[in-house]
């Protein structure tokens, strides 16, 4: 898998990893223990080369819908992560590394060995943006 260095991906956030004002908290970040994961998924957001953020994330969502048939809850949420700035924050923080690694792009896996509470913690603070799924234009959402 191609480690992916520099750029801004999105993680999707159900309605139940947002605080009341729609904010990812840290179980956003957490990988699932049942099935355990490896990795958390995130999407590259500059791989569909839009001039804005929001334009990428329509087409992120839009491939998440059509492509991998996912349904975003209209009160989801895509959080903003900035890989170089995530990666030199946790380092800074805990000494310790995670990675970044293609999957099927636009879909990248987000590695990393160190406990993963701790590291969830500090990804929810590394959030640069937040869009709001009923916020999105032309957003397909199933039903609360």
């Amino acid at each position: 898998m191609t480690e992916i260095k520099a750029g801004n991906v999105a993680r999707y956030c159900k309605p139940s990893n947002l605080n009341t004002n729609g904010i990812p908290q840290t179980s956003a970040f957490q990988r699932r223990t049942e099935p355990k994961e490896k990795y958390l998924s995130v999407y590259l957001l500059d791989f569909f080369d839009k001039e804005t953020e929001l334009e990428n994330i329509i087409e992120i969502k839009k491939y998440m819908t059509e492509v991998t048939g996912f349904t975003c809850k209209p009160n989801g949420s895509f959080a903003i992560l900035n890989i170089q700035k995530s990666k030199h924050y946790i380092f800074e923080e805990i000494s310790s590394e995670i990675f970044y690694r293609e999957k099927r792009l636009p879909h990248c896996g987000l590695f990393h060995d160190a406990e993963d509470l701790l590291i969830a913690k500090l990804l929810a603070e590394c959030v640069e943006n937040n869009y709001l799924i009923k916020d999105i234009p032309d957003s397909t959402t199933s039903p609360p």
